[in-house]
């Protein structure tokens, strides 16, 4: 895409254009993996508090296929983000150079930005605290239910949690990855050449990653038939995830500086 290490003007509006659009698109993406086990964590909580009459099999299944099918939408918008980025990959792992004119430039685009970033961030952060009120919310049925009905309840009111981290989660990965696209041109913060090195390296082993996590989540779900409580593969995949990709980063500082 770019033949010269100083980007022109045209292929930088691009990058951001892309960026912008992708960053949307990845936020749905997770939204929809995040809340695509909360149908199946009702159906299961209604039915055994006798709210539903069909059998428990029969509501497992239709969860689990309602689960699938708001994963595979979410995977679809991650297919369409990497198509809209795929063509500026470079620039993400490697280094770039800006004249000084693009430079102040991109650098006020970023100023500009850093409102509705802290914004959404704000935002973001506030719904994660909030997150675990629905599940605080159980303590006022304890004198109503017994113990395997109250345990039935807390499962459905999981449900409620992970909505609004899901929502949370939407507005941390759209303005982090907007404003990851001026840091990335301006190689600061988390894109600084060395990192970049690191994010390089770890890229090749995403997608590999990825499905590991989809295969142990899917595997253990149906082995043990644990739906209500495996979810939890999922926060865990991510912060991992993040984990081994510092210490990739800072592993290889010493190569980047060569």
């Amino acid at each position: 895409m770019i033949n010269s290490k100083i980007l022109a003007k045209d292929a930088i509006n691009q990058f951001l254009a892309a960026r912008k659009t992708a960053a949307t698109q990845i936020a749905i993406g997770v939204l929809l993996c995040i809340i695509s086990a909360a149908p199946l964590l009702l159906l299961i909580s209604f039915t055994k508090l006798d709210l539903f009459q069909l059998p428990l099999e029969m509501m497992t299944v239709l969860g689990v296929i309602i689960l699938l099918i708001i994963v595979a939408i979410g995977v679809a918008f991650f297919i369409a983000a990497d198509r809209q980025t795929k063509i500026y990959e470079e620039l993400e792992y490697e280094e770039c150079q800006l004249n000084e004119a693009k430079l102040t430039e991109i650098k006020q685009k970023k100023a500009q930005y850093t409102k509705s970033y802290t914004a959404m961030t704000i935002t973001a952060t506030v719904l994660c605290i909030i997150s675990a009120i629905p599940l605080l919310c159980g303590v006022f049925f304890t004198q109503l239910l017994n113990g395997s009905q109250l345990d039935q309840l807390m499962t459905g009111l999981v449900a409620g949690t992970l909505i609004l981290i899901a929502i949370g989660v939407f507005f941390f990965v759209k303005s982090n990855i907007i404003m990851d696209s001026y840091n990335i041109l301006l190689q600061t913060d988390d894109y600084t050449p060395k990192k970049k090195l690191g994010r390089k390296i770890m890229n090749k082993y995403a997608t590999l990653y990825w499905l590991i996590a989809v295969l142990l989540y899917l595997g253990y779900s149906f082995i043990t038939n644990d739906w209500e409580r495996s979810w939890i593969i999922w926060p865990i995949a991510g912060i991992l995830y993040g984990i081994i990709e510092k210490i990739i980063s800072l592993c290889h500082n010493d190569i980047a500086a060569e």
